[in-house]
């Protein structure tokens, strides 16, 4: 079991570490190393790419609290949390975006935050559920396609409005 005090922490660590996940690639000074962290750093500023954020420290907290704790259903928990922090994130800008026809940084902080400590506080809660404790196959598998799908689509994006940056939405009248 997780104390309060360790979930804070933890949820704390979370957000710091996507934060700062969001200035690691134009701060890079070398075009191979921008090259090889572009995997995990978001590149630019569509909506895709900042899902990143999201990703990276929910699979690192769920790989470590897995071992940490002695719990395989953290893993688990974790990768379940964080795909739904990526819909409810992606989901959250589409129908502001849609109305404010811009991108408002103070909103889309507000929404990466929340969404992440709401996505962690669910983590927690799923982590002792038999569902997660089952299947650890599963759970790698699934880190592992989602993994490789953030990385094909870092090089492969897609056409759609999660894959526009504000500069081209703007330009479509978005």
């Amino acid at each position: 079991m997780i104390s309060r005090k360790e979930k804070t922490l933890i949820i704390v660590l979370m957000v710091v570490m996507g934060t700062c996940m969001h200035f690691v690639f134009e701060a890079l000074p070398s075009k191979v190393l921008a090259g090889i962290l572009g995997n995990i750093f978001p590149v630019n500023e569509t909506s895709w790419e900042h899902m990143k954020m999201i990703w990276y420290p929910f699979l690192t907290a769920g790989i470590i609290l897995s071992f940490k704790k002695k719990n395989q259903g953290y893993l688990a928990a974790f990768v379940v949390g964080s795909v739904m922090a990526m819909l409810m994130q992606l989901g959250a800008f589409v129908v502001y975006q849609s109305f404010t026809e811009t991108s408002v940084l103070i909103l889309d902080i507000v929404i990466y935050t929340a969404t992440l400590v709401f996505c962690i506080l669910l983590a927690f809660d799923f982590a002792n559920k038999t569902w997660t404790q089952k299947m650890l196959p599963l759970w790698i598998l699934l880190a592992a396609v989602i993994t490789a799908c953030i990385v094909y689509l870092t090089y492969c994006p897609g056409t759609g409005y999660v894959f526009m940056d504000n500069e081209a939405l703007t330009s479509l009248g978005v």
